[in-house]
């Protein structure tokens, strides 16, 4: 019989998120760094996209982060264009046009990327709208992505829910 593998896990990381880990005044830095520790802790791979990689180098340069060998780049193809689109229409269709097409362009762009790329997670510190499109998505049907907001460290979320006793310890990974 041949040996069967287990898929690696995977996360997408949002600009947010990415900002977050690497500016220490922001007040949910330490949950990003946690989060970062747990996902080299338990081979979880991190992806960023070319999209979030072009939001990032406004305010700083990403070939730092890219060089330090921890995230897979992910380009932005034709084939998650197309699916975006799709996503986009089903927002709209929901929401009726509550929101101007131009502020959910990027957000939409990535969620695209994670349903293609089959992401098992995206991390993220913008509640307000990416974090609610991913969970509308994932009601809808259209997408199988968990989100996972910073503002609070809860590595259940990464384990179907699942806790353990040293979650809240402070026991460092």
């Amino acid at each position: 019989m041949p040996k069967q593998y287990k898929r690696r896990k995977s996360v997408m990381i949002d600009t947010s998120y990415l900002i977050t880990l690497f500016d220490d005044s922001r007040p949910n830095h330490d949950n990003a760094l946690a989060y970062y520790k747990y996902f080299i802790a338990e081979s979880i791979d991190m992806y960023i996209s070319s999209i979030v990689a072009s939001e990032y180098q406004v305010k700083s340069d990403i070939n730092a982060i890219l060089g330090t060998k921890n995230f897979i780049a992910c380009d932005f193809h034709t084939i998650d264009g197309i699916t975006a689109g799709e996503l986009h229409r089903k927002l709209n269709s929901e929401q009726r046009g509550a929101e101007p097409r131009n502020a959910i362009k990027d957000d939409i762009k990535l969620l695209a990327q994670c349903k293609n790329q089959k992401m098992d997670y995206i991390i993220t510190e913008d509640e307000s709208t990416l974090a609610r499109y991913c969970r509308r998505l994932e009601e809808l049907g259209e997408l199988n992505t968990v989100v996972i907001p910073v503002n609070t460290f809860d590595p259940s979320l990464l384990r179907d829910g699942q806790t353990s006793l040293f979650d809240n310890s402070g026991i460092d990974f």
